[in-house]
């Protein structure tokens, strides 16, 4: 393979806009009696009004929060423009109800709201009966609706908690209703603080009687939600071989920086030289970090994956440096202290705010055990996808894992409920990874480059592709337990020996120093990019044979293949091009398909795309959490013009969902030269008419009968159109 093979740049002059028009509406709702159904509406509006103008922080917002409900059979989302004429503006949706959601509607147009509805009350021909009708109740928010199903609201018990306000609050607004919240869980508890976060977040921590919860929801009107105040943890590896005396480290290859979010890492050994700093957050009584976890993880980020290679060649090279910040503890006694999510988020949102610009990726092999649930979003996620568009930064997830075998292995064991990833792996942004086995025996559970029996699956909480990729975490053997040599490997906390693991975590920091060498390699390009080259280019994997679902769900779009995100190989070639999508505009980005491709025996044309895109998300409105999505559509030439193209196999495209991918062979009926893909922008939610989304795209073209040196055919044809792009390999 020659080393200058670097994928093609698709150049500006292949780009171009056409302008589509806007279409939408509703279906209408039927009303026997519309006077009768707004003298209902009046009623309820009457006792809204008694109950939210007592509400402890009437006096500090502008808006007044309430429930809408539409009747049965309509969505409250397909009438959202018809009760949004009215002034209310719809936030969030019920996941469980699709006839109910949260709403709010500024207090000055709260008067005229009444006036438009006596107006249809008292009118002949019912006037604004198009806006009304879809309204079958409007109420005051449930109480029981903001509190987390989790928290037994009868106990005596303490709990550990989250109140989360609004996000549509105004910062002012914010800071005074916290101010009052905070003051009247005082009357409960004095174990209270709180924190106004970076993605417009106010949450209140505190650990409170169960029973007083549901007094203080029902007396705030800005109150979104209050959750228990979840802990997150990580596991100890175990010691292994000693290291050699006579070991030699290497020079560091790269002098960028991967930051570990851990447990910390043993300064001692094998690290001299390569930590260049820590940050603490330990948890409120630790007096040290724990080491165990963190250490490990940091070696296979930065050795890689065959560390134990160096007890016969006494040598380990360091890919780059890291930034330690470890977030979990040792009391005095050598107890574990586990960050709670309250914590996490403070320590990750600063950590990111202070290095953004050093440093581009952030290991987190963290998680909690409980799995993730359709159309919900932890906090932590949340503040996670918001850091990673507003810093273009990425973060690489751990999976989780199952800790006990869940059934008969492997159908019912993966079937089970608690097998789905746990936050914050449903972070949409984030690059969730999972774990494949290497390495097997005779009783190993999974066989090798197959799904490793411990690694949770999707989907995640859009129901989007969770994990994204895959990477070497380890084997199990049967029934359910650990064995040496199917294990990983990595470096011990005292930094001297090797140690002996599984899990996802020690996945997860492999995939982090393929995407800083990404980084590296493509210096000018953004975190969508890194994030395509690595599912575009990652080698399908296999689940257990007895499972029915797709791969997908198991192993995401495979194990990202580094060599094959730089370089061509002899029977393929890619195009990349890193752009922009306005809100009125068609993209088309063509490309070329060299005439040795043209339809032949002794070649087949085969045509993959991969699209990736960062929305921002609407923290408050869970089921319609991403307010960008991108819609694709490929043609191609045709005798008259351009023709568009079916694809209905190998065809991932979730509306929504931030990585669109699909491929396409071709037997009979195209011609070669200029095709096109076009790409539209759709938007939802609070975004501004002026929202732009950056994307990535990766278009492969290969000859799947392995004849045609496509590289070399689309450099003699096009080699004046483009250029290679120049790969920073020295990095």
């Amino acid at each position: 393979m020659a080393k200058d093979k670097f994928h093609f740049e698709i150049p500006k002059e292949n780009i171009r806009n056409e302008k589509y028009e806007k279409t939408g509406g509703g279906i209408s709702v039927k009303r026997d009696n519309h006077t009768e159904h707004g003298l209902k509406l009046l009623t309820e509006v009457f006792k809204l009004k008694e109950t939210e103008f007592n509400k402890k922080d009437y006096n500090y917002t502008s808006d007044i929060y309430l429930q809408v409900e539409t009747p049965r059979g309509y969505s409250i989302k397909g009438q959202k423009q018809k009760i949004e004429h009215l002034g209310l503006e719809i936030l969030t949706y019920s996941s469980s109800n699709k006839s109910i959601g949260t709403a709010r509607i500024k207090k000055e147009n709260f008067e005229n709201f009444e006036e438009k509805l006596n107006e249809y009350i008292e009118s002949d021909d019912n006037i604004g009966k198009t806006y009304f009708s879809p309204i079958e109740h409007i109420l005051t928010i449930p109480t029981e609706n903001k509190i987390k199903s989790e928290i037994d609201l009868n106990s005596n018990e303490e709990v550990s908690v989250i109140i989360n306000l609004f996000n549509a609050l105004q910062r002012k607004e914010r800071l005074a209703i916290n101010n009052t919240i905070v003051e009247e869980v005082k009357q409960y508890t004095e174990k209270v603080s709180f924190r106004n976060f970076a993605n417009g977040i106010t949450s209140i921590e505190c650990t409170i009687k169960s029973k007083f919860i549901s007094a203080i929801a029902s007396e705030f009107t800005t109150i979104k939600e209050i959750k228990t105040n979840q802990t997150f943890f990580v596991e100890n590896s175990f010691p292994a071989e000693k290291i050699p005396i006579e070991l030699k480290v290497l020079p560091v290859q790269s002098n960028s920086i991967i930051c570990i979010i851990d447990s910390g890492i043993s300064n001692d050994g094998v690290f001299n030289n390569i930590i260049q700093g820590q940050i603490r957050y330990l948890p409120t009584g630790s007096v040290d970090c724990g080491y165990s976890h963190g250490t490990f993880v940091a070696s296979r980020c930065v050795f890689g994956d065959d560390i134990e290679n160096c007890l016969g060649t006494h040598i380990l090279e360091p890919y780059c440096y890291l930034l330690d910040v470890p977030v979990f503890g040792l009391d005095q006694f050598g107890n574990e202290k586990n960050p709670t999510e309250f914590e996490l988020r403070i320590a990750i949102e600063e950590v990111v705010i202070k290095n953004f610009e050093q440093i581009k990726v952030f290991n987190l092999s963290l998680g909690i055990p409980n799995p993730i649930i359709d159309f919900q979003f932890s906090e932590l996620a949340k503040l996670l996808d918001f850091l990673s568009k507003r810093y273009k930064v990425l973060f690489v997830i751990a999976a989780g894992n199952i800790n006990r075998i869940l059934g008969n292995f492997p159908v019912d064991h993966f079937n089970h409920f608690e097998s789905r990833i746990g936050c914050p792996a449903e972070s949409l942004l984030g690059l969730t990874v999972g774990s494949i086995a290497k390495y097997t025996n005779p009783n190993s559970l999974s066989i090798n480059n197959s799904h490793s029996a411990f690694s949770r699956i999707g989907p995640g909480a859009d129901r989007g592709i969770k994990p994204e990729v895959v990477a070497h975490g380890g084997n199990l053997v049967s029934p359910y337990t650990t064995a040496p040599r199917i294990s990983t490997y990595g470096i011990s906390s005292d930094g001297l020996h090797l140690a002996l693991d599984v899990g996802t975590s020690h996945a997860a920091p492999l995939i982090s120093q393929y995407a800083q060498k990404l980084f590296d390699y493509y210096p000018n390009s953004d975190p969508n990019l890194v994030k395509n080259l690595i599912c575009h280019f990652s080698d399908k994997r296999d689940k257990h044979s007895l499972c029915t679902d797709a791969n997908s769900k198991y192993v995401g779009f495979g194990e990202p293949n580094i060599e094959n995100a730089i370089r061509a190989n002899d029977f393929n070639a890619a195009y990349i091009f890193e752009g922009e999508l306005d809100q009125e505009n068609y993209q088309y980005i063509s490309f070329h398909i060299p005439k040795t491709l043209a339809c032949e025996e002794d070649s087949k044309l085969k045509i993959k795309i991969t699209i990736t895109y960062d929305p921002s998300v609407n923290p408050d409105n869970e089921c319609e959490y991403s307010n960008s999505r991108i819609s694709a559509k490929l043609f191609k030439p045709a005798e008259k013009g351009f023709s568009a193209i079916n694809i209905s196999d190998n065809n991932y495209n979730l509306p929504w969902n931030p990585i669109i991918q699909f491929e396409k062979s071709f037997t009979r009926s195209y011609l070669v030269g200029l095709w096109d893909l076009r790409l539209r922008l759709y938007t939802r939610g609070n975004l501004n008419e002026d929202y732009k989304q950056d994307y990535s795209v990766v278009i492969e073209i290969i000859d799947e009968k392995c004849n045609k040196n496509v590289y070399q055919d689309i450099l003699n044809e096009f080699g004046k159109i483009y250029k290679r792009i120049e790969i920073n390999i020295a990095a």
